[in-house]
């Protein structure tokens, strides 16, 4: 049984132990294993090899830069800056001391820390620059390191802040990944000062029916526009899918988020770009792209609407796609440079082979007339000549090679990517066909009683059969059903803990859900299990970025009756029955279910309430699994 996320790993590199006058050594990898005697000797090294560069460009997942200024147009703002650094880096090492302007800090480095801090000050200027070796916030084992540069001139500071991981976007499942590695201490520098980004105040702007002609005009028509420009509608009674906030917060530095102020004026939107496909309305978030124009194709410029704004992972993908393309053009302006990876030590093969032959070498401090040497290198005999000729054709064979060996590496990765759209759909046939069956064979159970209780309660001469032959029958199927009951020992909390501990990277079950599943009479143990394992499927497809539907289309795609959300008319008491507490204190709203059968009776009945829009958790979170809550027209 899975519970509620445990906080991470705190890694050490070694400490004493032991009362005696010797110390005794012990060593904690970063996957947490603890070693200890001589062979911390044989295994500290190792860990302690890996470098704390900035990474490669290739590598990049999140690049900002910011000019900060104070709220209060007065002091200095690097001090809050460096306390939301120090914040950021104590959930990883909990000691670390306090960065600061004028002492440098270093931690050692291995796969999951490693610290270096270097503040500079140099003719009325200050410049310091952090490199920070840490865990995906989402992604287990995956490290990655976060390179922050605060430069402070008069009158101006500027914040620079790029994520790398070690193994690339791929070590990180993608966009998605990429979107989720964004620093969460951007958000309270944000709140604390205020961050310009690509000439702009980093929050929310207004647009009213009035200011749509100029804003399509001089901003999304604009040929200087280098940054993307983001647009969210409200839905048609006002309210917005996601607060203007907290999109302007995920998009800080992406992107410069514009908000439209009522619905009618998305009509005036529409109207002004001449192409509905390229508007943005009814609760869609909309991100123009640098050089748009009225004939792009709307693919070009991402439109996430409702269903799939509510998604967090669906944002995140966004978010990657945008911090991605801004790696592009943002660079850091020292600093990464000079502090380039180190080169591993060269083996003894190329040592050899880089190493000059002895007919070369010249002895030190004495002078070789090499005259005759070159005379006879450029008088080639008349076998070298022979080589020479046969071997001239030899340039355009390899290079037709090449053009040959890429053209062939270009058709498998075209096969690759055939077989995996494939396997996928393969795997969502196999579900949809494994959910309906189990859908058909609860259909069947319930005729199968319904007759039963109808043989039960008909009388036999109104059947034309003999009394005696009714009874029979009435006992074989009485004794089928004890057979059945026998060997059907799963039960529905069985069911529901074999799926957490099989599926622990899509769902997360929380122990409310594990008690609601062992009060629960519900009599189709196996549908459950089909639902199960249909949910974790599509948590892992969203995960990866590879959903590219809402969620909702998703289930239905499956035969799955999931629904959204509750009554917008649901009373307040009613409301506090979905919001679900973890042992650890984090509460989850599971507003979102999945519906089985149609009655009140909790034989036939059953939900499945989840969130999938727990912040920094992109499993599907399942809080309640049985009968049905209380609405107001429960009987």
């Amino acid at each position: 049984m899975h519970r509620c996320p445990m906080p991470p790993n705190r890694h050490a590199t070694s400490s004493p132990l032991g009362s005696g006058s010797e110390p005794r050594q012990e060593h904690i990898t970063s996957t947490g294993w603890r070693i200890v005697g001589k062979a911390v000797n044989l295994v500290a090294p190792t860990e302690a090899a890996v470098s704390i560069s900035s990474g490669r460009e290739e590598d990049i997942l999140f690049a900002a830069k910011f000019r900060a200024r104070p709220r209060m147009g007065a002091g200095s703002v690097v001090p809050t800056v460096l306390t939301a650094l120090d914040t950021a880096i104590a959930r990883d090492w909990q000691d670390a001391p306090p960065l600061t302007r004028d002492r440098p800090l270093t931690r050692p480095a291995a796969r999951f820390h490693g610290l270096r801090w270097e503040p500079i000050a140099e003719s009325g200027a200050w410049r310091g620059e952090l490199v920070w070796r840490h865990p995906h916030p989402v992604v287990a084992g995956a490290p990655c390191t976060t390179h922050v540069v605060l430069s402070e001139q008069p009158g101006q500071t500027t914040l620079y802040v790029r994520v790398t991981a070690d193994g690339g976007i791929a070590s990180v499942r993608g966009t998605v990944g990429a979107g989720q590695a964004r620093p969460s201490f951007l958000t309270e520098i944000n709140r604390l000062l205020r961050l310009v980004s690509d000439g702009g105040v980093a929050e929310p702007r207004p647009l009213d029916d009035a200011e749509i002609e100029d804003f399509v005009r001089d901003i999304l028509l604009s040929e200087t526009r280098a940054h993307p420009i983001a647009v969210v509608a409200p839905l048609e009674d006002g309210t917005f899918v996601v607060p203007p906030a907290e999109l302007a917060d995920e998009l800080l530095g992406l992107a410069q988020l514009y908000v439209i102020d009522r619905h009618p004026t998305t009509f005036r939107l529409t109207d002004t770009l001449g192409d509905k496909r390229l508007s943005c309305y009814w609760g869609a978030l909309r991100v123009y792209m640098p050089e748009f124009s009225c004939a792009d194709h709307p693919e070009d410029h991402p439109l996430l609407v409702r269903e799939r704004l509510l998604d967090p992972v669906i944002r995140a993908d966004l978010v990657g796609k945008l911090g991605r393309f801004a790696a592009f053009r943002i660079r850091l302006p020292f600093a990464a440079a000079s502090h380039p990876v180190p080169r591993p030590a060269a083996s003894k093969a190329e040592i050899a082979a880089t190493s000059p032959s002895p007919a070369n070498t010249q002895p030190v401090g004495g002078a070789v007339d090499s005259t005759p040497a070159r005379e006879a290198s450029a008088t080639p005999t008349a076998a070298g000549a022979e080589l020479l000729q046969l071997f001239a054709p030899l340039p355009n064979v390899l290079s037709g090679l090449g053009g040959q060996i890429g053209a062939l590496a270009a058709t498998i990765a075209q096969l690759v990517d055939a077989n995996a759209a494939l396997r996928d759909e393969i795997e969502r046939l196999r579900t949809t066909t494994a959910v309906r069956a189990a859908s058909t064979t609860s259909l069947e159970r319930r005729i199968a009683g319904l007759e039963q209780l109808l043989e039960r309660h008909v009388s036999p001469h109104e059947t034309g059969e003999d009394e005696s032959l009714t009874e029979m029958r009435a006992a074989a199927s009485a004794a089928d059903t004890k057979d059945e009951d026998e060997t059907e020992s799963v039960s529905l909390r069985d069911v529901l803990r074999q799926a957490a501990t099989a599926h622990s990277d899509g769902l997360l079950v929380l122990d409310a859900a594990d008690r609601s599943a062992s009060e629960s009479p519900f009599e189709d143990v196996d549908r459950l299990a089909v639902i199960l394992d249909a949910m974790a499927g599509i948590a892992r497809r969203r995960q990866e970025g590879g959903l590219g539907t809402s969620l909702k289309e998703a289930f239905r795609d499956l035969g799955i009756d999931y629904r959204g959300g509750i009554s917008a008319g649901t009373s307040e008491r009613h409301r506090q029955q979905y919001v679900v507490q973890c042992a650890g204190g984090q509460a989850y709203d599971c507003r979102e279910h999945i519906a089985l059968g149609t009655s009140y009776d909790p034989r036939h009945c059953l939900r499945i309430y989840f969130t999938s829009r727990a912040p920094l958790e992109p499993r599907f979170v399942i809080g309640h699994v049985g009968r049905h809550f209380d609405v107001a027209t429960t009987t």
